[in-house]
Parts: structure tokens; C-alpha cells; sequence
């Protein structure tokens, strides 16, 4: 039997458990070992403890001890081809081989997973597993607010992890066709996204799971509501935030995909080259962290400061010169109209010249004038052959 896997991603507080309850509503196997509610998600994680233990076990072999991955604004580097992670690997081959064989569709769902995203595109590979992606997105201003008061990690971070989640591996992601879903809209429209996942991934529509995702999804979930205007109007924000969310949310509603995916790749391109400031963000907070001389805020502002004033420049950059070609628009617009005018106005020549024309035609006067020169003409045309050569 052909088995598929569905790779359920997203960042940490971000719908990826109320999605990943709605899939198994649908006939999609969680596993067999799905790890038990806490206080900070009462209604559950509705995740496999071992491929979390698989996650655990690979951010420790890349260096990010005790699993505190917001640490680390930048997901890690994956030797794929390392003793440690070949190993995990097929450790991670073998679970799938022996747990979900018989399973038509599995999912894998672990907010590690997009940090972690080439390890499991490449097990998936080697078990010879069809995979599919279904991407959790909710507001970063409200994964934000979630992350300050289960972490206590500050709002300007948040929104840096939230971005370095959803871009850096963005053209594996998008290599293929996904499913975006925005976690707000899943709480208000719940038939409406699961009759899309139904027809993403060939499921047979169940009138029952959509009564049962209306229970579970109960408004309660939801502690923060933000739009995008809110986004747009917070101070600090840095452009690639509010820009990666516009992207992801016209994803989210299937409006222009091909364009909102080619956004996010360009997107992805922008976040690169702020890979080297956020390597130096990561080091100077590491240092503050040791001497305990400098705050962690404090370092995070001072850097991503400087990068916002970059950006403010490249933005004046860019204004002044759509209020230079703004003039030059202006400029043709003014010609445009006096060559029309000059146009009316030749016109109203012409044809005041015709009407002369026709006038003159018509007077008696000017004709006797008319015939009195063609005499003077032939006149002096009969003097000349009269005087002969001039001598």
C-alpha cells in the first residue's frame, strides 16, 4: 500500500496542534504514542513522542543543547552527510517502516520540524514516502504575545524567529504544491479549511469530523487578535515581518499563489543576506548572556537598529526617485496637453484658411483681379518676344 506523509509545519504557537487534530478528524494516523496535554496547550500537542525524541535528539547533535530553540534565531545547519545524522536518520526510516507501512496517510507534526526540514525531506526520501507539506500560519504579533507570556521571550525576538521559521528554508518548502493555513481563519471557518484539506491531500469529506473540529475549535483557543493593519502600524517592525505575512496570508486565502509564492522566494532571498547579522546578533547575545553585562533586548535593538536604518535608506532611496519619475509623468502629462492645444488651434487655422479660400473663390473682384494678372503675364511674355535677345 502506497503510504504518504503529512508533514505538518509551522512555529511554535502557531495552530500547528488544532491542525494537526483537525487531520486526524480527517482519517490521517498521529501515531501511537501522542504525548499528553499540558497547562500551556490544555486541548493537546497531538504529536508523536518519537519523532519529537528525533527532533530532540538532532538539535543537540547540530549544537543546540537543552533543546532551547529559541536561542537560536537561525535554524540550524544539517549535516546530512555527518556519521551522527546518517544514523538518525535511519533510526528515523525504521520508525517509519515499522509504525506506518500499512498507513495511508501519517503525519508528522513537531514545530521543530520547519527548523529541521532537510532531515525529514531526506528520511522521507530514503523510506520512499510521498510527502506532503501543510504549513500552520497565524498572526506574528499574536504568536508574539503567546511566546512572551509561555517563554517570557521579548516581542522583538519573536518576531525574528517567526521569520527566520518560515523563510530560510523557504525553496524546499515551496518546491512542490502545499497547503497554507492562517489559524485564525481555521477558528472561524472550520468547514470552509477542512474541505480544503479534504481536497489537498484526495481526503474523503466526513460530515462528522467537521462537527467534531466545531467542538474542539472552540473560540477560547484564540487568546489574541490582531490584523494586518496592526502589523503595519507597530512601531520597530522590521518590512520583511509585515512582508513575509502579507505573502503567507495571500497563500493562506488562495489568492495569486504562483505570485505570493514567487513574493516569499524573493523574500527568502532578503532574508539570506540578514543571515550574517543575525550570526553577529547570536554572538553578541551569547556574550551579554555570559558577562551578564548587557541585556538581551538591548543587544537585539542595537543590531536589528542598524539594519532598519538600512532599510530606511534603501525606502528613501526608493521614494525619491517614484517623486522623480512622478515628475517626469507630470512633465509629459503638461505636454501632452499643449501639444492638444496646439493641435486645436491649427485646426481652427486650417480652417479658417479654407473658409478664406473659399471666399475669395467666390468674389467677383477677385476674379477680374485674377483674369488683369493673367494679362500682365501674357503682356510681358509678348514685350520680351517682341524685344528679341538681349544683346
Amino acid at each position: 500500500m502506497k503510504s504518504s506523509a503529512v508533514l505538518v509545519l509551522g512555529m511554535h504557537r502557531c495552530g500547528t496542534s488544532a491542525l494537526t487534530r483537525c487531520l486526524g478528524l480527517l482519517g490521517v494516523e498521529l501515531g501511537s504514542e501522542i504525548i499528553p496535554p499540558a497547562g500551556d496547550n490544555p486541548t493537546g500537542f497531538w504529536e508523536d513522542g518519537r519523532f519529537v525524541a528525533l527532533n530532540q535528539r538532532l538539535t543537540q547533535l547540530v549544537g543546540e543543547e537543552g533543546d532551547r530553540w529559541w536561542e537560536h534565531l537561525l535554524p540550524p545547519e544539517i549535516p546530512l552527510s555527518s556519521p551522527g545524522v546518517c544514523s538518525l536518520m535511519a533510526e528515523a526510516v525504521e520508525e517509519i517502516e515499522g509504525r506506518f507501512a500499512s498507513s495511508p496517510w501519517w503525519a508528522v507534526k513537531d514545530p521543530r520540524t520547519l527548523r529541521a526540514f532537510p532531515f525529514w525531506e531526506e528520511v522521507l526520501r530514503r523510506a520512499g514516502v510521498e510527502r506532503e507539506v501543510v504549513l500552520a500560519v497565524r498572526h506574528p504579533l499574536a504568536c508574539a504575545q503567546s511566546l512572551l507570556q509561555r517563554n517570557g521571550i521579548p516581542e522583538e525576538r519573536s518576531l525574528l524567529l517567526w521569520t527566520s521559521q518560515y523563510l530560510a528554508h523557504w525553496p524546499r518548502v515551496g518546491a512542490r504544491p502545499f497547503l497554507a493555513v492562517d489559524y485564525d481563519r481555521l477558528l472561524e471557518e472550520p468547514e470552509r479549511e477542512l474541505r480544503r484539506l479534504c481536497g489537498r491531500l484526495g481526503l474523503p469529506w466526513s460530515e462528522a469530523a467537521s462537527v467534531e473540529a466545531r467542538k474542539f475549535l472552540q473560540p477560547g483557543l484564540r487568546h489574541a487578535r490582531f490584523t494586518l493593519q496592526d502589523l503595519r502600524d507597530r512601531p520597530g517592525v522590521p518590512p520583511l515581518v509585515v512582508e513575509s505575512f502579507e505573502a503567507l496570508e495571500e497563500l493562506c486565502a488562495d489568492r495569486e499563489p504562483k505570485a505570493a509564492s514567487t513574493r516569499m522566494a524573493a523574500l527568502h532571498d532578503e532574508f539570506r543576506r540578514t543571515v550574517p547579522l543575525l550570526r553577529a546578533l547570536e554572538v553578541e547575545i551569547a556574550v551579554a548572556r555570559r558577562s551578564e553585562r548587557e541585556p538581551l533586548v538591548l543587544a537585539m535593538r542595537r543590531l536589528v537598529e542598524a539594519r532598519e536604518a538600512e532599510l530606511a535608506r534603501l525606502r528613501e532611496e526608493r521614494t525619491r526617485s517614484e517623486r522623480e519619475l512622478l515628475d517626469l509623468r507630470r512633465l509629459a502629462e503638461a505636454n501632452e496637453a499643449e501639444l492638444a492645444r496646439l493641435r486645436v488651434l491649427l485646426g481652427e487655422r486650417e480652417r479658417e484658411l479654407a473658409q478664406w479660400q473659399e471666399e475669395r473663390a467666390r468674389s467677383r473682384t477677385w476674379r477680374w483681379v485674377d483674369r488683369l494678372r493673367g494679362w500682365e503675364r501674357s503682356f510681358r511674355r509678348w514685350r520680351k518676344l517682341r524685344s528679341g535677345p538681349e544683346r
